[in-house]
């Protein structure tokens, strides 16, 4: 599934910082994927988000654990 981008997250960033990610963000939701409205990341996306980002490390944070936060965030 999907998962929309949280108003609230806009709110408690600065604009040239929230610019940035939000940039990041459209991105890594559009990767391979040509009906995405850049509004949403789908799990594959999030998992590649985490793992160009380094969050990934195969120890502390693996890909299993990252695919189980993105099933329970609702």
């Amino acid at each position: 599934g999907k998962r929309r981008l949280s108003r609230y997250c806009l709110i408690m960033a600065e604009s040239s910082d929230m610019e940035q990610l939000l940039t990041a963000f459209r991105k890594f939701s559009v990767y391979g994927d040509s009906k995405s409205t850049g509004k949403e990341l789908n799990g594959k996306t999030w998992a590649k988000l985490c793992k160009d980002c380094k969050i990934i490390d195969g120890k502390n944070v693996t890909s299993t654990g990252v695919d189980i936060v993105f099933s329970k965030v609702k």
